[in-house]
């Protein structure tokens, strides 16, 4: 990711010094008189397990993300933590916080929608959407610059699907696959003491999303 990195701040102090100012840059049918006791049974199953309307979620976090402008696509690799609220028997409210690193720290907080598009007793899918703030922060010494450092705070909006398996009714296993853009909210880039700010659509990032975890239902 320096590589990256150091590209947008090239590119941000070019665009300065040519402009020379600041940059302005599932839930089953009721048991039925006369239904089988295995039927009632797993239909009480069901319904306990809808009252875990609170669950939390932690695993490991991986994206692939680059710049449509400075060509480059970089791997990050860390942990999530998500904490949801059921709302109904097919969705749920998510809050989640996300630290994933490649040379440089990345920090993600989104909170979202997920619903739950296909289940049966022992799987399920589920699609999710959120909106959330990212940021990143990097230093390095360069040739041409010396001391660089970068610091990008991004509005994100990040979208999955989640496949799971029911290891017990309050216990799953899940993978995730998803896709999230980033917009340049802000954007900081300091050199040998000097500093510029801004923001600028040339530094908005977009990749690849991935995910496995376990998730606790109560």
């Amino acid at each position: 990711m320096k590589k990256l990195i150091l590209a947008l701040a090239i590119g941000v102090i070019s665009t300065a010094a040519v402009a020379e100012k600041p940059l302005t840059f599932s839930k089953g049918s009721p048991a039925v008189i006369g239904t089988s006791p295995d039927y009632v049974h797993h239909e009480s199953s069901s319904q306990i397990n809808n009252t875990n309307q609170f669950s939390i979620a932690l695993g490991y976090a991986g994206s692939k993300l680059g710049s449509d402008e400075f060509l480059g696509t970089e791997s990050f690799d860390g942990l999530f933590v998500n904490a949801a609220y059921q709302v109904h028997p097919k969705a749920s409210l998510w809050a989640e916080y996300i630290f994933q690193s490649s040379d440089i720290d990345y920090n993600q907080f989104a909170f979202g929608y997920k619903y739950k598009f296909l289940e049966s007793a022992k799987l399920y899918s589920a699609a999710s959407l959120g909106l959330g703030y990212s940021w990143l922060d990097e230093s390095e010494t360069d040739p041409d610059f010396g001391r660089v450092s970068v610091e990008l705070e991004y509005f994100t909006i990040p979208a999955a699907l989640e496949v799971g398996y029911k290891v017990s009714p309050q216990v799953d296993m899940f993978g995730a696959f998803g896709y999230q853009w980033m917009f340049n909210r802000d954007a900081k880039v300091c050199f040998e003491g000097e500093c510029v700010a801004g923001n600028a659509d040339e530094l908005d990032l977009n990749g690849v999303t991935y995910k496995a975890g376990i998730r606790y239902h109560f």
